[in-house]
């Protein structure tokens, strides 16, 4: 009977238990390892006090192995820092070892400069021992206060010039050992160089031992970041400047020696925060060397050397190796299968919640704006969000508006034809029935001032613009051409910044003046036809806000609100926009919802009614009739103005400011995953100083902020680029918002 390898087999066992814990996290602790909780109230039996402590908090059944300093589960920090803590420990080992091979081989095969290196580095670290180089290094303010990624290069870099010496001479002495065995003799006889035997003969041999070797210097790495941990050098730390212009670094990173760095301080008050982490190092250290010394034993068992064990046991090697590569692919394989099936699950999860037909156009106070809130409340309730109070839908109301229901406007030049589409390119003074055919006849050709003759804008369509003529005189000259001429109309073309009247009204002048943009009149020349086509409609009812909340899972951040929202009015030019950034928002609640990980904080998804309009709007209404305290409410994404057909993302931030920290600390992680995940982000597009927006007065998309006091996020615009796949942009899009979103929500 075969006796069996203890060593190996109990230290594989250990070390596939901590690869499942670098690989599922999630599975052992719910608890956000960044989420801290300073003091905790609780209420006395007797109801007649209360009893108030602070942070590190003892083992208990919500905090098994206690909290730290700050608060944080010390178990979530062990568990989320596994993966930080042998990430540094795995590089630092594969630094050494990319270093030491080749130059232990060349040394081996007599290299005098190589041999140099080895012997110099060997020298300096027996004399002066390189936990003490590496604490002077990495203890250095500069590398103190690197962000996390640099960090963990300096410690790679550091660790591994430190360590490589030492393995590049063991593999020094068992390279010159394989050399002067005879069948290397033989080989050099037949030719082979230097190069060739190192490869087809030293490395098969000296494979077995380097193996044995990656294990037990994994075991020494993570010693090291351990010793480095006590003397307060450590990844992931923050460096506070106090009083008197001392340094105080905090750990905020979930990582073994940084937490007992953090906690010797307290090691007679919380022993446990000690215990925790010290213990998370030994057994994986003595996983590692035990993992190791199987190996050697499973090699050396027969007392053969590492080449004869080789020879005698390829067919097994061989075998051992398809049985990994096989299990590796099929691993692979499997988690694309699932990846896919998981990803056409969610696009048909997606589907089925959004699958109610979508009207042509949606208005304030239309029937079609009742049905798209009652099915966009159902689509909340689908994706697990829950109404704020009694009903997911806040009511307003309405005065009788007047707006659009069908329309045309087209520009012939010739052959060549423009159309202008409602609300974006051009509006109206009054809603009626418009059916006009015309040529336009410039009035900035003449002196409006001195004009006696009216006829000669008879049956024409009389075009003037704000940079001759202030909209006080278009509107008085618009009211003489009326009585004075049978003129179809008058168009008023805007400065360029300015804003076209709203495309609802709920005045009716008899005016026919129309409004259009600065951009639209390029098409505008003398004796240029249009045609304008107008079916006017009344809106009478109420509004309707459609809001669904997903409550936080912190009691201490659980009334703080982070809103995503957007308008759901549209008319029917711009449908497909608005219903496709419908199903973007919904599939965010839904990934949200799915999210259990990162909910301290509680989220709100909005859509508006009214946003077609400034005096109804739905934004201005809410923030009138809050349904929860606005200064609660820490960030809202506005995507109401977001075009999705393309790949470029205008953020406008300037209506976050520094002092807002977690609004200004959203909008950077948000920009650097957008841009990590291919889709281009543009500078703020609105240049205007905030005392100029002021003064001019907030609009609905600036209410929010200004009336409001919610820090906003405007994404205003999408740009068109064919590069990629529409239906990939929008799902990088949700991914992107909902990771950042999570990653900060702690």
């Amino acid at each position: 009977m075969k006796k069996l390898n203890l060593p190996l087999i109990l230290g594989g066992i250990i070390i596939a238990v901590i690869l499942i814990l670098v690989a599922f996290p999630e599975k052992v602790t719910h608890y956000n390892p960044y989420a801290i909780e300073g003091i905790k109230t609780t209420a006395q039996k007797s109801g007649a006090s209360i009893s108030i402590q602070g942070a590190p908090f003892s083992p208990s059944k919500e905090n098994i192995l206690g909290t730290d300093q700050l608060g944080r589960d010390e178990l979530s920090l062990l568990v989320y820092g596994t993966r930080l803590t042998l990430e540094i420990g795995i590089l630092v080992v594969l630094g050494r070892f990319l270093i030491a091979i080749p130059l232990g081989i060349a040394a081996g095969f007599g290299n005098n400069l190589c041999k140099s290196i080895i012997s110099l580095f060997n020298l300096v670290f027996s004399a002066i021992p390189a936990l003490i180089i590496s604490i002077l290094v990495l203890g250095i303010s500069f590398f103190l206060g690197l962000f996390k990624e640099q960090s963990i290069l300096a410690f790679v870099i550091v660790l591994t010039i430190v360590g490589f010496g030492k393995v590049a001479g063991l593999v020094r002495e068992r390279v010159e050992n394989i050399l002067s065995k005879p069948f290397i003799t033989g080989e050099r006889a037949i030719g082979k160089s230097n190069i060739l035997i190192a490869v087809k003969n030293v490395l098969p041999h000296l494979s077995p031992e380097l193996i044995v070797l990656i294990f037990m210097e994994m075991a020494l790495a993570l010693s090291m970041i351990m010793e480095l941990g006590l003397f307060g050098a450590y990844v992931g730390n923050i460096r506070i400047l106090l009083d008197g212009g001392k340094t105080l670094n905090i750990s905020v990173e979930p990582e073994w020696a940084s937490m007992i760095s953090s906690s010797i301080a307290y090691i007679s008050a919380a022993p446990w925060m000690v215990f925790s982490p010290a213990v998370a190092f030994f057994i994986s250290i003595f996983s590692f060397n035990l993992f190791g010394e199987g190996l050697r034993e499973m090699f050396s068992r027969k007392k053969l050397g590492f080449s004869d064990i080789l020879k005698d046991k390829k067919k097994n090697f061989k075998k051992a190796a398809v049985v990994v590569i096989a299990g590796i692919l099929l691993l692979f394989i499997s988690n694309i299968g699932i990846g896919y099936y998981k990803g056409q699950e969610a696009k048909k999860q997606a589907a089925k919640i959004m699958s109610w037909e979508f009207k042509n156009q949606v208005l304030i106070g239309s029937e079609e704006a009742k049905y798209t809130a009652d099915n966009l409340k159902e689509s909340l309730k689908e994706a697990g969000f829950q109404p704020i109070g009694q009903d997911y839908i806040q009511t307003y109301d309405v005065d009788k508006l007047n707006s659009a229901k069908e329309y045309s406007f087209t520009i012939k030049n010739g052959d060549k034809s423009n159309n202008l589409v409602f609300g974006k390119d051009f509006a109206l003074l009054d809603y009626k029935d418009y059916s006009l055919k015309g040529q336009i006849f410039k009035g900035d050709s003449v002196d409006m001032f001195n004009l006696k003759d009216y006829r000669i804008f008879d049956n024409k369509l009389v075009l003037f613009d704000e940079q001759t003529y202030s909209r006080e005189a278009i509107e008085e000259f618009s009211n003489n051409i009326k009585e004075k001429s049978k003129a179809l109309g008058v168009i008023d073309v805007l400065n360029t910044n300015d804003t076209l009247p709203s495309a609802m009204s709920s005045k009716m002048t008899g005016d026919s003046l129309i409004y259009i943009t600065k951009e639209a009149s390029k098409y505008l020349e003398n004796d240029t036809e249009i045609e304008i086509n107008l079916k006017a409609c009344t809106l009478t009812g109420k509004g309707r806000n459609v809001i669904g909340v997903l409550p936080g899972k912190n009691p201490n951040l659980s009334n703080e609100y982070i809103m995503i929202s957007m308008g759901y009015n549209y008319f029917s030019d711009d449908r497909e926009n608005i219903i496709e950034k419908m199903k973007m928002l919904i599939e965010a609640a839904r990934k949200l919802y799915q999210d259990n990980n990162n909910q301290g904080r509680s989220i709100i998804i909005a859509f508006w009614d009214g946003n077609l309009t400034e005096e109804y709007s739905g934004v201005k209404k809410y923030v009138d009739n809050p349904l929860v305290l606005l200064n609660k409410t820490v960030l809202n994404i506005d995507l109401t103005n977001m075009n999705v057909n393309g790949n470029t993302v205008v953020i406008n931030s300037q209506q976050i400011s520094v002092t807002k920290y977690f609004s200004w600390a959203f909008n950077h992680e948000f920009e650097s995953k957008i841009k990590k995940n291919n889709i281009i982000v543009e500078p703020n597009i609105s240049k205007k100083k905030v005392s100029e927006i002021i003064e001019k007065g907030p609009n609905s998309k600036e209410v929010m902020y200004y009336k409001g006091a919610v820090p906003t996020i405007l994404l205003l615009n999408k740009e068109n680029n064919n590069e990629m796949e529409k239906d990939e942009i929008e799902n990088n899009f949700v991914k992107t918002l909902v990771s950042s979103i999570s990653n900060i929500n702690y």
